[in-house]
C-alpha cells in the first residue's frame, strides 16, 4: 500500500469511526439521563473532541476528493491556460491561508503541551484533542499540493469536482 492510499484509508477510518463513536457516545448518554436517571458527564466533551477531529480531517479529505464548493461561472469564459492560471492562483492562496493557520497551530498546541494541563472532565494531556488542528491542516496542505501538482501536469483545472462536467463526460461516454 503506498502512503497516499494509506493516508486515504486513514482519514476515512477516522471520519467514520468518530462519527460512529459521537453517535453512539450521545445516543448511550440519552438512554442514561432520561431512562436510568443519570449519566456520563465527560460525553459532551468527548464528542467534541470527536468531531473537531472529524471536521478537520473530513475537510482536508475534501481537497481530495474535489468535494469543496466552488463558484467558476466566471472562470469558465476563460481559455483553458487562463484557467490553469487562475486555478493555480487559488491553490497557492489556499496554501497560503492554510499555512499560515497550520503554523500558528503548531506553536499554539505545543504551548499548550509546555502548559500540561488536562481537560476539564476526560483528564486527558489538553494537547491531544488540539492536535487535530494540525494534523488536520498538515493533510490539508498535502492534498492541495496534490491537487496544485494535478493542475500543474494538467489533469484537471479546478481545485473542486465540476460534478456537471463529469455527469456530461459519462453521458458522452454512453
Amino acid at each position: 500500500m503506498n502512503l497516499d492510499k494509506g493516508l486515504e484509508v486513514l482519514e476515512k477510518t477516522v471520519i467514520t469511526v468518530g462519527l460512529a463513536a459521537a453517535t453512539l457516545f450521545l445516543f448511550d448518554n440519552v438512554v442514561a439521563r432520561y431512562v436510568f436517571h443519570s449519566g456520563f458527564t465527560w460525553v459532551l466533551e468527548l464528542v467534541q473532541y470527536l468531531f473537531a477531529w472529524v471536521v478537520l480531517v473530513g475537510a482536508a479529505h475534501g481537497f481530495r476528493a474535489g468535494t469543496h464548493l466552488g463558484i467558476d461561472i466566471l472562470v469558465e469564459k476563460f481559455s483553458p491556460a487562463m484557467q490553469k492560471y487562475i486555478a493555480l492562483l487559488a491553490v497557492f492562496l489556499c496554501l497560503l491561508f492554510v499555512g499560515l493557520v497550520f503554523w500558528y497551530s503548531i506553536q499554539y498546541t505545543t504551548r499548550i503541551y509546555e502548559w500540561g494541563d488536562l481537560t476539564l472532565d476526560l483528564q486527558i494531556p489538553q494537547w491531544i484533542p488540539y492536535l487535530a488542528i494540525p494534523v488536520g491542516l498538515g493533510l490539508m496542505i498535502l492534498h492541495l499540493l496534490q491537487v496544485g501538482w494535478d493542475i500543474l501536469k494538467g489533469k484537471t483545472l479546478r481545485i473542486h469536482a465540476n460534478e456537471a462536467a463529469d455527469a456530461l463526460k459519462q453521458v458522452e461516454d454512453i
